[in-house]
């Protein structure tokens, strides 16, 4: 006689998350702790500390190569700064020669001037001494026609003869500046046609100013070479690339091929990094991801623990 009897009315079934939670295999080498979650939690956590890793590993990677490149872009960026600088400081120095032109075409101007006002007091001057000259030659004249007079009247010292000998010491007197008064014109017109030729003429200061405008390339602007700079600029520059020296400047800045291989440098890195920094980001988000699983799983474990849980109270 059977003391108990039962039968099967319903096999209940796993929940599906508890099914999965007991059924996942643990590590062969892996004694099981009789709690197959915490068993299941355990393998997680392994699974997750190494993907925290893995993502860590990535995050430690990027930011290395993002400290890199954010050096390399720096350093463009500083000479590609320092490269406007010479451009605006060449455009300046442009601006300043163009207002010492100006000037010195109206010194140019009125030094011309000088010298055709010194030519006309040279030719007033001499016709002046010349008239004197003449004046000298009359008064000997005369003075040597009341000599052959021999008239008593007309003896020296007395009566009208005070005035005629006074007149002619104060004609020898005048006659006597000319020396003086000709060795200064003569200075003057050597240094007012020095100051003309070294303004105007040939190598003159106007020539020079002329020079450095076309060293600096001043009538050629941003973007738009002219045709005869640029031809000579681009057959310098093959000539200097052939020779490997670099960099070779050209003026404007702006128009030189360096300018633009520094402009695209800049700007290569400049996309670099901002590359390397949405990665960063991403996996960064990615490691804080795997951190905040692996933290939760960690404080789950030690909750769980049947090592802690079940201990025995002494």
């Amino acid at each position: 006689m059977l003391i108990l009897e039962y039968e099967i009315i319903e096999i209940a079934e796993w929940e599906p998350h508890v099914k999965q939670c007991c059924e996942k295999k643990k590590k062969p080498s892996d004694d099981p702790s009789g709690d197959c979650c915490y068993d299941t939690w355990m393998d997680e956590y392994e699974e997750v500390t190494a993907l925290f890793n893995e993502e860590d590993r990535e995050v430690t990677g990027l930011t290395n190569q993002l400290t890199y490149l954010t050096a390399q872009r720096d350093m463009w960026k500083t000479w590609y700064e320092e490269l406007n600088k010479v451009q605006d400081s060449s455009r300046k120095i442009c601006h300043q020669l163009q207002i010492l032109l100006h000037q010195i075409l109206r010194m140019g101007r009125n030094t011309h001037l000088t010298n055709r006002s010194i030519r006309i007091l040279y030719c007033m001057i001499r016709d002046f001494y010349m008239q004197l000259d003449y004046l000298k030659k009359k008064y000997d004249e005369f003075l040597n026609c009341i000599k052959c007079l021999n008239n008593p009247s007309l003896a020296p010292g007395q009566g009208i003869r005070i005035l005629i000998d006074d007149y002619g010491k104060k004609l020898d007197a005048v006659l006597s500046t000319r020396g003086a008064i000709l060795d200064l014109l003569f200075t003057a017109i050597n240094i007012a046609f020095r100051l003309n030729e070294n303004i105007e003429h040939r190598f003159g200061i106007k020539t020079i100013i002329k020079e450095w405008e076309k060293a600096f390339h001043c009538g050629e602007r941003c973007g738009e070479p002219s045709e005869e700079h640029g031809g000579h600029h681009n057959e310098n520059e093959q000539e200097i690339e052939n020779t490997h020296l670099r960099p070779h400047l050209h003026f404007p800045i702006c128009n030189s091929r360096y300018y633009d291989f520094v402009e695209d440098q800049l700007e290569e890195r400049n996309h670099e990094v901002d590359q390397v920094n949405q990665e960063l980001l991403e996996e960064t988000k990615e490691r804080d991801k795997y951190k905040a699983w692996k933290d939760g799983l960690d404080a789950v474990i030690k909750a769980v623990d049947p090592k802690t849980r079940c201990a025995p109270l002494n």
